[in-house]
């Protein structure tokens, strides 16, 4: 199969110079995450919603932040583009994904942007044409990154961050019990990173001089949790099922991993990447 074949077009574009405001707008209006940004008709990096997600743990004085939104797309995109031939098979897309660490390719005929070709047309392309090859014992990644639902949110950015991973999964002891993804944060109704809008406690202190009481102070306790933003309930797939069954999940749902199941309780996570790791081994 050829990439010509399953890529996605026309090409949803964003110009650097816009907000990341517009650019969750169009990843709204169109369903996706990930968008080309185009300069003059040519391809100058990606967006995707991980850059979004990762963005949120900013650091630094407070006068100097922004929220995210109002921050152009040039200094949150990731430059880097690899375009391939409109004949180029699916098993060396998935490997140049896989060696590049990204998720999407142009597809560019004499230099003209003709489509992109992501990882969820790749999916699309398993689910399809690829019953029967795979267990999804076989490709799944054991031991998944966890958190528990009263973990704060900046645990879960620092993980997603430190292990470079598009999602985790909210457990109460070995079951899961919800899945945040990049998009759940990216997308989340939160405000300026350093001041979540949650739920408030009003702590009253009382500041007296020589026994009078002379002021009361109130502090503001943010309690933004895993909980608060994560999808409850989630899907989840056996390790012994068929992996085609596992990406027409992904499909159907619009998801991009599902946790595996044995006995009902948790030992692995597939996701999108796993199925690109199978492709790359097909000749």
């Amino acid at each position: 199969m050829k990439a010509e074949l399953v890529m996605s077009s026309p090409i949803v574009a964003v110009r650097p110079v816009e907000p990341i405001a517009h650019a969750k707008r169009m990843m709204l209006r169109y369903r996706v995450n990930r968008l080309l940004v185009m300069e003059r008709g040519r391809p100058v990096g990606f967006l995707s919603m991980r850059d979004i997600a990762e963005n949120l743990a900013v650091s630094g004085p407070l006068w100097k932040r922004k929220p995210i939104d109002e921050i152009p797309i040039s200094q949150v995109m990731r430059p880097e583009v690899i375009s391939v031939a409109p004949a180029t098979g699916l098993n060396k897309i998935a490997a140049i994904m896989l060696r590049r660490g990204i998720s999407s390719v142009v597809v560019s005929d004499n230099g003209k942007p003709l489509g992109i070709v992501t990882k969820t047309d790749l999916v699309r392309y398993f689910a399809d044409h690829l019953r029967e090859r795979f267990k999804v014992a076989a490709l799944m990644t054991p031991n998944p990154i966890c958190v528990s639902p009263a973990h704060s949110i900046a645990r879960v950015v620092d993980l997603l961050k430190r292990h470079r991973i598009s999602r985790v999964i909210v457990t109460d002891g070995r079951k899961p019990v919800g899945i945040i993804t990049e998009s759940d944060l990216g997308f989340a109704q939160l405000e300026l990173p350093w001041r979540p809008p949650v739920r408030v406690l009003r702590y009253a202190r009382k500041t007296e001089r020589g026994g009078r009481r002379v002021a009361r102070y109130v502090k503001h306790i943010g309690l933004l949790t895993a909980e608060d933003i994560m999808t409850p309930r989630p899907l989840t797939v056996d390790m012994y099922d068929d992996v085609a069954d596992a990406a027409d999940l992904m499909i159907k749902h619009g998801i991009s991993g599902l946790p595996v199941l044995e006995r009902g309780n948790l030992i692995g996570i597939i996701t999108k990447t796993d199925l690109i790791k199978g492709i790359s081994r097909l000749g």
